[in-house]
C-alpha cells in the first residue's frame, strides 16, 4: 500500500463542482480584486471566529509585514516567539527590521511560558506564540504575561483555523492574529492566502489600506502601503467550502485520537489537555530517537512522513549571519525527534490502520 503525506487530488474530487460554480460565479461579474465574495469570506471569517473584523490578504507572511507596520514597531522592537517554526514566523519580522528573540519550548512543542519573562527587555514590544499543529499555547499565561508587562499579544495561528481554547476559537485571543490559508492548512484556498483578524476598529481600518497601497480611491493615497490583496477568486473558492471546516477539522481530530489510541507508548505523542483545548491537528507530530531508522522503514513500506521542523529558524543561515549564536535546548532536542506522520480529512480507515501496524511493527521488531 502507498500512502501519502498529503492528497490534493482526493481532495479536489469532493471540492471540484464548488470550485467550478466558484469559477463561473466570479467570471460573470468580472469582480477579481477586491470584489463581494472577498466582503463576504471577510465576514463569514470573523462571524466563526468569534471577532469583529476579518482582513484577507496574500499570504500570513505579508499579513505578518502588515501588522508590524499597523501596530508601528520599529527597528529596535522585539517580538518573543519561538524557533521551532516554519521560517515565516521569524522572518517576517526581521525582513520588516524587528528583531525576533526565542523562547525554548515545552514538551507539548509550544512556548514555554515560564521561561517568557527571561527574555522581556524594555525593547519588547510582543509576544506571538504559534499554536504548533494547532494545538493551542498557553494562552491564559501569555496573556497575564502581555498585561503585566504592557505588550501586544499577536497570535501565530497559521496551523490554527477552527481550533479552540477554553471554548473560544484561536485568532480571538490577540490583539492581531494570522492565519495562513496555504493549501495544506485544513482549511485553505487554492493557492496562497492570509487572513488577518483583530477586534481593533482603528488596526482595522489601517489594514485595509496598508493592503492596498495606501489608496482611498484609485487616485489617492494616504498611507504607504504595500499590494497584498486575497483575490476575490480564491476568496468564492473559500466560501464555497466554508462549510467544511468543521466537518474536516473534526475528522483531523478523529484521526489523532485514532493515532493516539493504537500507536505504540514507545513514541511520544502530541500533548494537549482536552478539558482545555480542541485542536486541529492540522500535522500529528511523534518523537523518537530512532526517527530516521523509522522514517527509513516507513518509506520502504510506502508510507511518507516529513519533518517539522528540521532545522529550528535560530540555526538557519538567515538568523546567524547576523545574530549571536544562542542555544535552545528542548527546540533543539526535539528537532531530532520530531515526525509528522500523514494526517488529512480524506485518509482511509486503513491507511490509517496500516500506518500504525508498521510503525508498531517497526518499534516491535
Amino acid at each position: 500500500m502507498k500512502v501519502d503525506f498529503i492528497n490534493f487530488k482526493r481532495e479536489y474530487q469532493i471540492v471540484k463542482k464548488e470550485l467550478k460554480k466558484s469559477l463561473e460565479k466570479v467570471g460573470r461579474t468580472g469582480q477579481y480584486i477586491l470584489g463581494d465574495e472577498l466582503k463576504k469570506f471577510e465576514k463569514k471569517s470573523a462571524k466563526f471566529l468569534g471577532v469583529k473584523f476579518a482582513v484577507g490578504v496574500g499570504n500570513w507572511t505579508e499579513g505578518m509585514i502588515m501588522t508590524l507596520n499597523a501596530l508601528n514597531f520599529k527597528k529596535s522592537d522585539e517580538i518573543i516567539t519561538v524557533s521551532n517554526s516554519f521560517i515565516a514566523t521569524a522572518g517576517a519580522i526581521a525582513y520588516y527590521g524587528a528583531k525576533p528573540i526565542f523562547v525554548d519550548v515545552a514538551n507539548d512543542l509550544n512556548i514555554d511560558v515560564e521561561l517568557i519573562e527571561q527574555k522581556i527587555t524594555k525593547n519588547t514590544k510582543a509576544i506571538m506564540p504559534v499554536h504548533m499543529s494547532g494545538i493551542p499555547a498557553n494562552l491564559e499565561k501569555i496573556k497575564k504575561i502581555c498585561r503585566k508587562h504592557n505588550l501586544f499579544l499577536i497570535e501565530d495561528a497559521a496551523h490554527a483555523f477552527g481550533a479552540k481554547y477554553r471554548n473560544k476559537y484561536i485568532g480571538s485571543f490577540g490583539d492581531v492574529s494570522l492565519f495562513s490559508l496555504h493549501p495544506r492548512k485544513n482549511f485553505h484556498v487554492f493557492g496562497d492566502g492570509g487572513l488577518i483578524v483583530t477586534n481593533n476598529k482603528f488596526l482595522y481600518n489601517k489594514f485595509l489600506l496598508i493592503r492596498n497601497h495606501g489608496l482611498v480611491n484609485r487616485n489617492e493615497s494616504l498611507i504607504w502601503g504595500t499590494n497584498s490583496r486575497l483575490d476575490n477568486m480564491q476568496a468564492c473558492f473559500a466560501n464555497s467550502i466554508f462549510n467544511k471546516v468543521n466537518d474536516w477539522n473534526a475528522k483531523h481530530y478523529e484521526i489523532a485520537k485514532f493515532y493516539n489510541k493504537n500507536l505504540t507508548d514507545k513514541i511520544l505523542k502530541p500533548r494537549f489537555d482536552p478539558k482545555i483545548s480542541k485542536p486541529t491537528f492540522h500535522q500529528y507530530i511523534i518523537r523518537t530517537n530512532k526517527r530516521n531508522k523509522l522514517i527509513k522503514f516507513l518509506n520502504s513500506r510506502g508510507i511518507q512522513t516529513a519533518i517539522h521542523y528540521p532545522k529550528p529558524i535560530h540555526q538557519n543561515k538567515a538568523y546567524t549571519s547576523s545574530n549571536k549564536k544562542i542555544k535552545l535546548p528542548k527546540t533543539e532536542k526535539f528537532s531530532k525527534e520530531i515526525l509528522s506522520l500523514p494526517i488529512y480529512h480524506t485518509l482511509k480507515l486503513c491507511e490509517m490502520q496500516y500506518i500504525v501496524d508498521n510503525v508498531n511493527q517497526f518499534f516491535k521488531n
